[in-house]
């Protein structure tokens, strides 16, 4: 079993001022406890992006940030700490693992920027940093295999497992086939919830819910989001839920 590392919570931070809260524990024990009144109080969803952005700059690198929804409070997750200590070198890495490294990568690419940028200010040393803007573009092809693998990992790891609805596309878990991505974000564009992923471009990873049959007998499991995309595009199948064990009657 685990629990977020981090979370990122909308509401008051002193009297009448709305804002963010972020908690959370480093790797090296250090505590987090961060506040932060609206950054854009008139439009809601740049004030979580930007909230976003700000939280992965508290924390020092990027994270993958999941939105939650419970009781009608919202939050926002990322990183996990297991309440089962285990061996770093000897666990399989997990899609997040992976993705970690993409922000180790655009720290770097960063970095080597403002080196060249510096170098160019400079006519003594202007000459010696044609190798810098090679070694930075580099570091986006980096990311962008990084990518690919965390997608191709959690393709196998879904599948692998069955115990969630490994039907190979994101949807919004309550509006379902209504996902837009740009950039590496994903944005339902029905509720305006966002991901801080490519949630098209992996298996959905949602609890199991439904049993979809075709025509011809052919059957899977799936959340509810995709059997209800199902029971919209199914000709002459069934979309049946299962019991509340999940047993697939």
């Amino acid at each position: 079993m685990s629990f977020p590392r981090f979370k990122l919570v909308p509401g008051p931070i002193d009297v009448d001022v709305p804002g963010w809260e972020l908690t959370g524990d480093r790797v090296t024990g250090e505590r987090i406890v961060e506040c932060h009144e609206l950054f854009h109080p008139r439009d809601e969803n740049a004030d979580i992006e930007a909230a976003l952005t700000w939280a992965d700059g508290i924390i020092g690198a990027r994270q993958v940030w999941t939105h939650v929804r419970e009781r009608g409070f919202d939050r926002w997750e990322a990183g996990s700490l297991s309440d089962e200590p285990t061996d770093a070198d000897d666990r399989e890495p997990t899609p997040a693992d992976v993705r970690a490294l993409i922000a180790d990568a655009t720290a770097l690419q960063e970095r080597i920027r403002d080196v060249e940028r510096r170098l160019r200010g400079s006519e003594e040393t202007r000459h010696t940093v044609f190798r810098l803007d090679d070694a930075a573009g580099r570091l986006t092809d980096v990311s962008q295999a990084l990518e690919e693998t965390a997608s191709e990992l959690a393709r196998v790891r879904a599948v692998r497992d069955g115990s969630v609805c490994a039907v190979p596309w994101g949807v919004c878990p309550e509006h379902g086939n209504t996902l837009v991505s740009s950039g590496g974000r994903t944005r339902c564009k029905t509720c305006g919830r966002t991901w801080n992923y490519d949630r098209l471009g992996v298996p959905c990873g949602e609890p199991l819910t439904h049993k979809v049959t075709d025509a011809a007998g052919g059957s899977f499991l799936a959340c509810k989001a995709h059997a209800m995309d199902a029971t919209e595009r199914l000709v002459g199948g069934t979309v049946t839920p299962l019991d509340k064990d999940g047993r697939r009657d």
